[in-house]
């Protein structure tokens, strides 16, 4: 049996039998986005996801060494305008031989986490909402006066001669 002919099972649940027999696998495939939307919060939706996975058969364990890419829309943390954020993240397992099944989802499903950002921004240089009124300063500039803000404003009427 050639791995390059093998099947990849749709619910990444590797038999380890066949991946024994194959002498390990090795090969990259578009996995189905809906089997990982519920690892996003609510505002990012999971648009695409590939997988590379190569099994090697050591002595007792096999090394499962890989990654996880595709494409998450996100809001911005700024303007909040949605765009496309890109994403890699590498896969690193090991698993016993005496296992029956090399259970693939399960350790993308622990991996995708990892690609959540803190702060997603649309741009580098992205200008963000007016505080005032909710413009988005990227599209154009707003009419509010900006107020400058000083903590020693209250102590000005303080000093005022009598």
């Amino acid at each position: 049996m050639d791995y390059k002919n093998y099947e990849i099972p749709k619910n990444l649940k590797f038999k380890m039998e066949d991946i024994l027999a194959l002498k390990g696998f090795e090969g990259s495939f578009l996995a189905d986005v809906k089997d990982f939307a519920d690892i996003f919060p609510e505002e990012e939706k999971l648009k695409k996801i590939t997988l590379k996975l190569k099994m090697s058969v050591l002595s007792k364990d096999i090394l499962i060494k890989g990654e996880v890419a595709g494409i998450l829309e996100v809001p911005c943390s700024r303007c909040l305008r949605r765009f496309d954020k890109q994403f890699k993240e590498e896969i690193n397992a090991l698993t016993s031989k005496r296992d029956k099944i090399i259970d693939i989802m399960y350790i993308t499903r622990q991996t995708l986490p990892l690609v959540v950002g803190i702060q997603d921004l649309c741009s580098k240089d992205c200008k963000g909402l007016c505080p005032i009124c909710g413009t988005n300063l990227n599209e154009g500039q707003c009419k509010c006066r900006e107020e400058k803000f000083s903590p020693f404003a209250c102590l000005k009427d303080k000093f005022k001669s009598k």
